[in-house]
């Protein structure tokens, strides 16, 4: 039985990838948060159930599946003080002189604690429900993670253990017993997550990827973020092996879903791995900007069927925000892929991130017997009133600075946040 109604202007992303729009729409939805409609407001009829206007665009709660929590106190800051000729670039000189420090912090759980909590809050109000993080090598943090954020959130404790401070190496001996633990109370939100290539030795992946295979865990990292880290892996750390990829390939990383961030400077050969082992991508524009990491080539990860999602990659991004992410996409892809549409980019941001991650039941789609799970977004007008207007008017304009424009969001049926508090 319908006992709430929302009413204003809706997008639905379909599972085809395609997007509708209601002008006038519709979301109705029962006394346990789930929906009983979605579409076209006349088509609703008379329902009898209280109702009212929405505080901006509904549509789907955003997804990122590629950010880094002890990042998130210095986004904006990650390459700050990094040389643009630095030697192995500019990725691997703000991994030691900015972010390596950052996450020993949260060696502290009083610390830790603190900043999962602000990176909670921070993306709760950007209209961000949930993705894929990496905490830091330490259990006990990974673990306050899990805890604090909520379910559509999985975490991934970091596995290094060269090329990085004594610090932030990983605790091998009781690798397994965190693993196993964290497994038992969290199943699959937890991921393990191999830094990359250059912080993790081919025994500890191993072990990593023998223990997502005896927990049904998935995996997470980076490959080809930069030619100075790939020209690092395959030419001085793995000069055996064929690629950057087939280190991961060769070591059991690439069997168990994994999320693979980047990957901006593939050989076709690599592109074939993936594709055969079923990878995800995770592209992060505004990432692969600041750092001068180069360009996605989007029609390459479509050519071979790969799934990809748009992705922040905090702290490389100065902003939280999908929507900030989604306006960097665009701009980025304009005149370099014609897939690159509006459309696209919040399907990237929506759907596919919950189908990476399996969360499908939870969020990404507005349908029927789903929870209510959604967001309202301001819109700066609607544009020519397309679907692909529509998604443009709610784009900041200032990428890094976007404005504050989620007014409200809705998990399966109860609001989580409320920038204003004009409706009961």
């Amino acid at each position: 039985m319908i006992e709430k109604i929302i009413h204003g202007p809706l997008l639905i992303p379909l599972p085809s990838g395609k997007v509708e729009y209601f002008a006038d729409g519709a979301l109705a939805m029962d006394g346990k948060g789930i929906i009983e409609f979605a579409g076209d407001r006349k088509k609703l009829g008379s329902a009898p159930a209280p109702a009212r206007k929405s505080d901006g665009v509904i549509l789907p709660p955003l997804l990122d599946v590629h950010t880094h929590i002890p990042q998130h106190p210095i986004r904006g800051r990650f390459a700050e003080g990094v040389g643009e000729n630095e030697p192995g670039g500019k990725l691997l000189g703000a991994l030691k002189r900015n972010v390596f420090p950052a996450e020993t912090k949260c060696g502290q759980s009083d610390y830790a604690a603190k900043v999962i909590e602000a990176f909670a809050a921070d993306v709760l109000a950007s209209g961000v429900v949930g993705g894929a993080a990496y905490m830091t090598v330490s259990a006990a943090a990974t673990e306050l993670a899990l805890e604090i954020l909520p379910e559509t959130w999985s975490v991934g404790l970091v596995m290094m253990n060269q090329n990085c401070p004594q610090t932030l190496r990983t605790d091998e001996k009781n690798l397994a017993e965190d693993i196993a633990r964290m497994a038992r109370r969290f199943g699959r939100r937890l991921i393990v997550t191999d830094r990359f290539a250059v912080a993790t030795d081919t025994p500890l992946r191993k072990a990593g990827s023998g223990l997502a295979r005896e927990y049904g865990l998935r995996t997470q990292t980076h490959l080809n973020e930069q030619v100075g880290e790939k020209n690092f892996v395959e030419k001085e750390l793995y000069p055996q092996a064929e690629s950057y990829t087939e280190v991961y390939l060769r070591d059991g990383l690439l069997e168990h879903q994994c999320i693979l961030a980047h990957c901006i400077h593939m050989t076709p050969v690599e592109w074939d791995l993936l594709a055969e082992t079923g990878g995800a991508v995770a592209h992060c524009p505004t990432s692969n900007l600041k750092l001068d990491s180069g360009l996605m080539r989007l029609d390459d990860v479509l050519k071979h069927g790969i799934e990809y999602a748009i992705a922040t990659d905090v702290g490389a991004s100065p902003t939280v925000s999908m929507l900030a992410e989604m306006k960097r996409f665009l701009d980025m892809q304009e005149g370099h892929s014609k897939t690159a549409t509006p459309a696209e980019a919040l399907w990237r941001a929506t759907m596919a991130p919950a189908r990476i991650l399996g969360i499908e039941s939870s969020v990404g789609r507005l349908e029927t017997g789903r929870p209510a799970s959604f967001i309202e977004v301001e819109a700066n007008g609607i544009g020519d009133g397309s679907v692909d207007g529509v998604i443009r008017s709610l784009l900041p304009v200032d990428a890094d600075e976007p404005r504050a424009t989620v007014s409200r969001v809705t998990l399966k049926g109860k609001v989580m946040f409320e920038r204003n508090s004009r409706h009961a």
